[in-house]
């Protein structure tokens, strides 16, 4: 959506108005104090979706008269406001788009390279990490391009979180392609490292996520009843030990790629089922510890503007964050 040169809504200052595309998600009819009817709109403007976006005295049979429902585009005349210290929008005008090229994709947030082009990358390091196995043994890396190309295209797809680090739709790859590319530039500083279980590590160390949650085509995601009562680092050690039977690997490879994936949050307090307990997987923890901080950074960033800092601090990052005033 940025390509389109529309301002997030997340961007409005306080007091400001704006009128531009949105997709709706979601339309509910309320009651306010005065006994007059309002809806409240959840919609999706191409950096995330907007929960409670109201206009007062407008019913839905009102708004489904201009012909609006559910995965309408519209063009809407919206203002920020503040309210108990929050921000909050306010629709004060609303129609269909006048733009009929407008698709519904325009306004789902994606990541930045395409997902064909991040599985072709992270498939090819992970050809190139094959390393002299023990004679019989079939080449870990295998082992985790198979489960990759078998559920490719869920993993493309699939959301790395409901609300932290890379919550959209294909977040998941996006998430896995940075981090083995960093993954592999680190494997060239620390040579002792064994490159070839690092890099399958991180390849898989949160593919659990695919049947963790539940990732619509708007990139909304949910726990699934599996999720929540398994957890994505059981269900990955479980689809690695199912996976192994398949092919000859080596006992002792298998048993530190499952370590690494239970082992990746760090720390017990943040989920681990046991501590890191060799190089790689200390690796591999602070790669996703990084990726998700960044990310955190960068998601601030496109709100925030140059020389501002957040008025709160960062859900995840425990600070605020600065935005530093761009060189004229």
């Amino acid at each position: 959506m940025a390509e389109l040169n529309y301002p997030s809504l997340a961007s409005m200052p306080v007091g400001s108005a704006l009128t531009r595309p949105l997709l709706i998600r979601g339309i509910e009819q309320e009651t306010a104090k005065n006994n007059k009817p309002y809806v409240r709109f959840t919609v999706m403007d191409g950096f995330s979706i907007i929960e409670g976006v109201k206009m007062f005295n407008t019913s839905t049979a009102d708004i489904e008269a201009l012909g609006i429902g559910v995965n309408s585009i519209v063009d809407a005349d919206i203002s920020a406001d503040e309210f108990n210290s929050r921000k909050t929008y306010q629709f004060t005008g609303i129609r269909p788009a006048a733009d009929t090229e407008l698709k519904l994709t325009d306004f789902i947030r994606h990541p930045p390279v395409e997902p064909e082009v991040m599985f072709d990358e992270i498939t090819e390091l992970l050809k190139s990490a094959v390393s002299e196995s023990a004679a019989g043994f079939t080449p870990l890396s295998e082992l985790a391009l198979d489960i990759l190309n078998d559920k490719k295209e869920r993993f493309m797809k699939s959301t790395a979180s409901v609300t932290m680090h890379h919550n959209m739709r294909g977040g998941l790859i996006y998430h896995t392609y940075r981090m083995i590319k960093s993954a592999d530039a680190l494997c060239g500083i620390y040579t002792a490292l064994d490159r070839e279980l690092l890099l399958s590590g991180v390849a898989l160390h949160d593919i659990g996520k695919m049947w963790e949650y539940d990732t619509s085509p708007y990139g909304e995601s949910t726990f699934t009843t599996s999720g929540t009562l398994l957890g994505h680092m059981y269900i990955g050690a479980s689809l690695i030990k199912q996976y192994t039977a398949k092919k000859n690997y080596d006992p002792e490879k298998v048993k530190l790629l499952i370590h690494l994936i239970l082992s990746h949050h760090g720390t017990r307090e943040w989920g681990a089922v046991t501590l890191p307990s060799v190089p790689e997987a200390f690796m591999l923890h602070y790669i996703d510890n990084i990726d998700a901080k960044i990310y955190a950074c960068e998601d601030v960033y496109e709100t925030l503007a140059d020389g501002t800092m957040t008025e709160k601090k960062v859900f995840g990052l425990d600070t605020r964050i600065y935005k530093p005033k761009q060189s004229e």
